[in-house]
């Protein structure tokens, strides 16, 4: 896929978490995302942006577009969890729709599988109602494997994609 614009993944640092004050607190992105209406403080961001350095199993990128931070990707196993999981944001809306978080996703699953050659496979869970990520994730490689039903929440897609 092309894009006018150059996307690159680089490594979060301190400075990028101003902007997910910005981005975690916008209503649309929320509901997309979390379905939380309820803001975080800085504060709140700075303890979870935090433990993210800090996690020998999680590796957060800032997805640029011409160098400007507009998103980003988080890689990680969760405790308990057999498989490692990737989650993407388009933080700055006006970057939405142009293929940003696509050829992102295609960088980050070959940055994974080129780092964990052990790994066969990575997974991610997607609102059954977010349609614009579904098309994204189906485009990269990833194949809807169940629906996850909750009582509390809307529903999910267990996403997979393994190496090859």
């Amino acid at each position: 896929m092309k894009s006018k614009y150059k996307i690159s993944l680089i490594k979060l640092k301190r400075e990028h978490f101003a902007l997910f004050y910005k981005w975690w607190n916008d209503p649309i992105l929320r509901k997309l995302t979390s379905e939380s209406d309820k803001k975080i403080s800085k504060d709140e961001i700075s303890k979870i942006l935090n433990r993210h350095l800090l996690n020998k199993n999680g590796f957060d990128f800032i997805i640029t577009a011409n160098k400007k931070p507009i998103g980003h990707i988080l890689i990680q196993k969760k405790k308990g969890k057999k498989n490692f999981e990737i989650y993407i944001a388009i933080g700055d809306k006006r970057y939405w729709d142009k293929g940003i978080g696509t050829i992102a996703m295609q960088k980050a699953s070959r940055w994974f599988f080129k780092n964990f050659k052990n790994e066969k496979m990575i997974e991610l869970e997607v609102l059954v109602n977010n349609i614009r990520a579904i098309k994204c994730y189906e485009l990269v490689g990833f194949q809807k494997v169940r629906t996850i039903h909750s009582k509390k929440y809307s529903d999910t897609f267990l996403m997979q994609k393994f190496k090859g």
